[in-house]
């Protein structure tokens, strides 16, 4: 059996061989210069071409085996894979770069529904649900970039809708995309009926809530000559909590909202510069509390677009309360937009608390908090940033962050816009 360990034993040989040539070779070449006869001329030829003979016998058995090794390890691979492919109980399914498909495994047949005379050469992107938004993710395939587990709706050949987590990776050296899916479809079904009961438990929990807030009203106005200090401490404290609570269950409704798709959506003329001075006065308590210098830039100022109001103002005021409520006393706060285009660029930064590295990838993960933050001692529920990623994806854009331990995190958000009006352009 071909070993690595013998072709390492053949090359050694060879190395030697050749360095007896070399020796042989300059003590041939030493005698021929010498003034003393010598008798060794036609004998150190013969032991040289000898050699050479050697040489290349060894060199060919060499390479002989090396090939041998090399086939031997690629087709045991390639059975490997092959064997792990066709057996896996996940969905498997080959595309080339147009999305024609090429190869499948017998769980991707049970999964769409298909059979195995008719699947090859379908376009997987028909199967996609027409309803659903697969623009950025067809892009990532089509350029050979690595899609991981993307939540997609498909339709079965059976014209069945399934929910399927995605994985997409590029064959290396050739045109081709593998795609893994796992069907979630009952896991769907069970988070939409949690979130419908979110929607309708916290819907419920809106009357009560406004009738205390009422009442606490009514009676600061009855109290106003005569409360007491401890009165007006227990009042306080009663405000402080049901805005907790108001707060609490618009974040629950915004999350059912946009995750049973009943978020309807509806585009307004929103001036940026004003709508930023509303989103300053909104936490402006705050920031005056903890003396943070805030950094304001409006790039244009007074700048129109056309965009959905309610999203925008959960994506801004939702970083800008992070930040106020993470920064740190006499700190600094960035706050800014751009417009690049038809592009909306919004940067929050400050230099706060941070998040530590390792948990940044589960950042916008629903009821996620990072563990300095729980730390921090500060309220939260978790869903904040999973409400921003849900509304920036809803408007078609993208969230980026980073951020460093001890050092601040700036969030920085690209939106698509439909420009109504730029002063600069005027």
């Amino acid at each position: 059996m071909v070993t690595k360990a013998k072709v390492n034993r053949l090359r050694l040989l060879q190395w030697f061989t050749i360095s007896v040539l070399i020796v042989l070779a300059a003590g041939f070449v030493w005698l021929q210069n010498q003034p003393f006869p010598t008798y060794y001329d036609d004998s150190v030829l013969a032991a040289i071409i000898i050699f050479l003979f050697i040489l290349g016998l060894v060199q060919r058995r060499a390479d002989s085996w090396l090939t041998a090794t090399s086939m031997q390890s690629s087709f045991a691979a390639n059975e490997e894979f092959n064997t792990l492919y066709q057996s896996s109980p996940v969905a498997y399914v080959t595309l080339d770069s147009k999305g024609q498909v090429q190869e499948f495994n017998p769980a991707a047949i049970r999964l769409l529904d298909g059979e195995s005379d008719t699947m090859t050469g379908e376009n997987f992107f028909d199967r996609i649900h027409p309803d659903f938004d697969f623009s950025v993710i067809l892009g990532k395939i089509k350029s050979g970039l690595t899609v991981n587990e993307e939540e997609v709706p498909l339709c079965t050949f059976e014209n069945q809708h399934i929910w399927t987590k995605l994985s997409v990776h590029s064959r290396p050296f050739e045109e081709k995309r593998m795609l893994s899916l796992i069907d979630i479809t009952e896991q769907k079904a069970v988070d939409t009926a949690k979130s419908e009961f979110v929607a309708l438990a916290t819907h419920q929990l809106r009357t009560p809530i406004a009738a205390i807030r009422w009442n606490v009203e009514l009676l600061e106005k009855k109290l106003a000559d005569s409360v007491t200090d401890d009165q007006s401490r227990y009042l306080v404290k009663i405000n402080r909590n049901v805005q907790r609570m108001v707060s609490l269950i618009n974040d629950f409704l915004s999350v059912s909202k946009l995750e049973t798709g009943t978020f309807a959506s509806s585009q307004e003329a929103v001036n940026l510069s004003e709508f930023f001075d509303s989103i300053v006065d909104e936490f402006s308590e705050k920031i005056s509390e903890k003396n943070i210098t805030l950094n304001r830039v409006d790039n244009p100022p007074q700048l129109k677009v056309m965009i959905d109001g309610r999203l925008l103002h959960i994506i801004v005021s939702n970083l800008m309360s992070n930040a106020s409520k993470y920064s740190n006393p006499n700190g600094t706060l960035d706050f800014s937009y751009a417009l690049e285009e038809n592009t909306l660029h919004i940067v929050v930064k400050d230099d706060g608390i941070g998040i530590p590295e390792n948990e940044l990838e589960r950042l916008f993960s629903k009821f996620f908090r990072a563990s300095n933050a729980q730390a921090h001692q500060t309220q939260g529920t978790g869903l904040g940033l999973y409400v921003v990623k849900q509304s920036v994806e809803k408007l078609g854009g993208v969230i980026e962050v980073t951020s460093k331990e001890d050092e601040g995190t700036q969030f920085s958000v690209s939106l698509p816009v439909s420009v109504l009006s730029n002063v600069s352009n005027q």
